[in-house]
């Protein structure tokens, strides 16, 4: 009896529902209701520990113009802080916004996680996209609490985080790399690395200035690797990338999937890669990783999962819980 009035307790407190849904959630956390709300646009606003205090308060989802903002147009943003429930632990947790009408960029604890459409002076909407972000592992404070803030922008009639969910959900048993490489990387169209751009990984380029492009890209990063860490037996996880790639590190060729040369498409675009390093490929210190890309149609890009350096033994591990779970 004082389990079952622990767990109610529990569900109240928090907002969670515990059960399996058929889209592979386990949990979810409800984050309807009052968000902090300010038009304009400061990037101070994306920090953690920035204060809200004097901000209004707006329903989410809900049109801002129903809101006490009618006839507005332009950049605003959205602030909720929020506690994770212990049962997220150790699993992958997405943050779903439904629909925001016209573009949104989102940082969880100051750290930029994800965008859709794309801002002035680029413009491009993103109305009819469904926003779903995974929150890297490292970012998240289970049990503690955490900043959501989201950058909107809107051009004409309806804005805001209009319709649709908007929850934090946790899915399958996490797989969590020991260097962690989600966020910013260097970005060149074509077949050849550069630094002419930035791009959060992962995400679909067409969302971060690339729209309609299909082609060939290179994503490019130094990396720093412990002497401990690189003299082990190492995995690198690619995440799922639409459509071929291949993976260099210290200008060696890894591995690759799909043709990678324009080939037939062979559907690999559902896969994630998760690629075995030959010994003595990476060493002490500095590192490049690339990973060329080649996108036949429709979104292209490293799309999601979690991208980094694992070790074997902790990969077989992952598998090993996943098994059980």
């Amino acid at each position: 009896m004082k389990r079952l009035l622990y767990i109610l307790t529990f569900v109240m407190v928090f907002g969670i529902s515990f059960q399996s849904f058929g889209n592979g959630y386990y949990y979810e956390l409800s984050l309807e209701g009052y968000w902090k709300f300010s038009i304009g646009d400061n990037q101070e606003w994306s920090k953690r520990l920035f204060n809200d205090d004097n901000w209004s308060e707006i329903k989410v989802p809900a049109r801002w113009e129903d809101e006490g903002y009618r006839g507005y147009d332009g950049f605003a943003w959205y602030r909720k802080h929020v506690r994770i429930p212990s049962v997220f632990k150790n699993r992958n947790v997405y943050l779903e916004l439904g629909y925001v009408d016209d573009v949104d960029e989102v940082y969880f604890n100051g750290e930029k996680i994800g965008q859709t459409g794309t801002f002035p002076p680029i413009y491009e909407t993103a109305y009819n996209s469904f926003r779903k972000y995974l929150i890297p592992y490292y970012l998240l404070n289970i049990t503690g609490e955490n900043t959501i803030a989201v950058r909107t922008y809107d051009a004409q009639l309806e804005g805001g985080i209009i319709r649709g969910k908007v929850r934090l959900v946790a899915g399958d048993i996490a797989v969590v790399p020991e260097i962690s490489l989600n966020g910013y990387w260097n970005f060149e169209l074509g077949r050849t690395a550069g630094e002419s751009h930035r791009i959060i990984v992962p995400g679909e380029w067409e969302n971060q200035g690339f729209f309609n492009y299909d082609g060939y890209a290179v994503y490019s990063k130094t990396v720093n690797i412990p002497e401990e860490l690189a003299n082990k037996k190492l995995i690198f996880l690619a995440g799922r990338i639409d459509d071929d790639d291949r993976l260099y590190i210290n200008g060696q060729l890894i591995a690759q999937t799909g043709s990678y040369e324009g080939g037939a498409n062979n559907e690999m675009y559902t896969e994630f890669r998760n690629y075995f390093i030959p010994k003595n490929v990476v060493k002490p210190g500095e590192n490049m990783v690339e990973i060329r890309v080649y996108d036949r149609m429709g979104e292209g890009g490293i799309l999601e999962g979690n991208v980094g350096f694992i070790t074997q033994k902790k990969f077989i591990e992952y598998w090993k819980m996943k098994r059980k779970n």
